[in-house]
């Protein structure tokens, strides 16, 4: 457990085990039908309300972040492993403003969500990468899709075809700003690559955390889970 309470009160120095996509000739702009398909990713995440979700983060140490995130409520639960240190997990929960971590030896169970025995502190993502990812995941979410002709104008970017567990998706590189893009402008950074079928449904998401490595979160199926309190509400005044 030692190893992991000290990784991350350290701020987790991680980079992320997928590799993002090799720019080649077949990224291009966004058509009309696959600006739409984007545009539909977050509010289809806040449809579905809670959905599960698995995060990889990985450099010299792998840890691994299985739960929920709640899009509806921008709440999210889950337990954190380092996989090579067999028994040295954390429960954690998070919000917009705050992310709270629990030993699980205390607590085996992962519901009910424990009331008490949190140690809570800000969540800050420009602090390191796993703080980045959990405020990214809660971004995932929203009450109206995205504006698809706007996003059409931007500089994202379809990549490529592609498949996980045997569904198609497309995956996108999403744009580095709203900004409409134009010929001088920079190229796109691929800082967040979006796996998405074809009815718009998010899939998969990479987040760049080096130049040449992203953390993955896999999305699942939509879940009714309780996720507790707001860790929010545990900050001092």
């Amino acid at each position: 457990m030692r190893r992991l309470v000290v990784a991350l009160t350290a701020l987790l120095l991680l980079a992320g085990c997928a590799t993002p996509a090799e720019p080649g000739a077949t990224e291009r702009p966004l058509t009309t039908e696959e600006a739409q398909r984007l545009a539909a990713g977050r509010f289809l995440n806040f449809d579905a309300g809670t959905r599960t979700v698995t995060v990889d983060l990985a450099e010299s140490d792998q840890l691994r972040l299985e739960g929920w995130v709640d899009f509806a409520k921008h709440q999210g639960y889950g337990l954190l492993t380092e996989p090579d240190a067999a028994g040295e997990s954390l429960l954690l929960r998070w919000d917009l403003t705050a992310v709270a971590v629990h030993d699980v030896r205390s607590s085996p169970e992962l519901f009910p969500v424990p009331a008490d025995g949190w140690t809570t502190g800000s969540l800050d993502p420009g602090s390191d990468p796993l703080h980045n990812v959990l405020a990214v995941l809660l971004s995932l979410g929203s009450d109206r899709p995205d504006n698809p002709t706007l996003l059409q104008q931007t500089d994202a970017l379809w990549l490529h075809e592609d498949s996980i567990d045997g569904i198609p998706v497309h995956v996108f590189a999403g744009p580095s700003s709203d900004t409409p893009a134009t010929e001088s402008s920079a190229p796109n950074p691929r800082k967040v690559l979006y796996w998405i079928d074809d009815d718009g449904r998010m899939l998969r998401v990479e987040i760049a955390a080096s130049a040449d490595e992203y953390s993955r979160i896999d999305l699942g199926d939509s879940q009714s889970q309780d996720l507790g309190t707001p860790p929010s509400e545990g900050l001092a005044p």
